[in-house]
This record gives C-alpha cells, structure tokens and sequence, in this order.
C-alpha cells in the first residue's frame, strides 16, 4: 500500500526508482530470488501476479490460501469440496475467486482496492473460524 503513496504518478512507470520498489517489496516477502527464477523482468504485472496468484510460491495469498483451506478441511474432518460449516463455505468461495480472476481483472479494480477487499473477506472467514470452533461472536 505504501507504493500507492509513493509512486501516485503515471510519469514514474518503468523508472529505476519504481523497480527499487518493487525488488524491496519482493525482498520483503523473501521473494525475490524465486521472483527472478521464474521471470525475467522486473514489472508491476508479474510482481502481483507472482506474490498473489501463484499456484505454488509458498509465500503467495492463493497458495497460502489453498493451505488454509486444506488445513481447516483436516480439522473439521470434513473432505475437501465437502463444507459443513460456515468458515470452509467462505474459505472455499475466496480460493475459488483466487483460482479463477485474472491479472487484467485485479488491475481494472485497481490494486489496492483489489487488496482491502481480499483484506476484508480474510477478516469475514477469521470470524468466521472463531465461530465455528471457538464459539466467539467476532464484529468485523
């Protein structure tokens, strides 16, 4: 989000100053180097898509969210594609959003409206959990 702040003109796109930002958000997820491995360039693009629609980076939100939603199936002991409660329907909605949007789809939202949305269904399925196995009525 800081990048939004920084960088709000269109002038600076392509800049060594916007690739900076983009190698320390990288270096920041302790992605860079695999960054590098698996594209050559340095662009808004293939930083988001890396970090955020990933299938395997490990550090990326689909994969992150594809192992939570694995996990919470192990612990209600329900088989994947099978939801009994609340949080699995809400988790399982998200990672199907992640599976199926495009890059060109996130960009035309707009990033950082793309991110506090994603943000605020996280919070939704956090209740979610602490309803479903905890018992606690969280406000979100």
């Amino acid at each position: 989000m800081k990048y939004f702040i920084l960088l709000p003109s269109e002038a600076a796109e392509g800049s060594p100053l916007e690739n900076l930002q983009w190698i320390a958000l990288l270096r920041s997820a302790s992605a860079y180097e695999m960054y590098c491995k698996c594209q050559h360039m340095i662009n808004p693009q293939g930083v988001v898509d890396f970090l955020v629609l990933h299938p395997e980076f490990p550090r990326s939100i689909r994969c992150c969210i594809l192992q939570a939603e694995q996990s919470l199936h192990k612990i209600s002991d329900s088989p994947a594609g099978s939801w009994r409660s609340s949080s699995e329907r809400r988790l399982g909605k998200l990672r199907s959003h992640l599976d199926y949007i495009t890059l060109e789809e996130i960009f035309e939202t707009g990033l950082h409206q793309f991110l506090d949305g994603l943000q605020d269904d996280l919070n939704h399925v956090g209740s979610a959990i602490s309803e479903n196995f905890f018992g606690l009525s969280v406000s979100v």
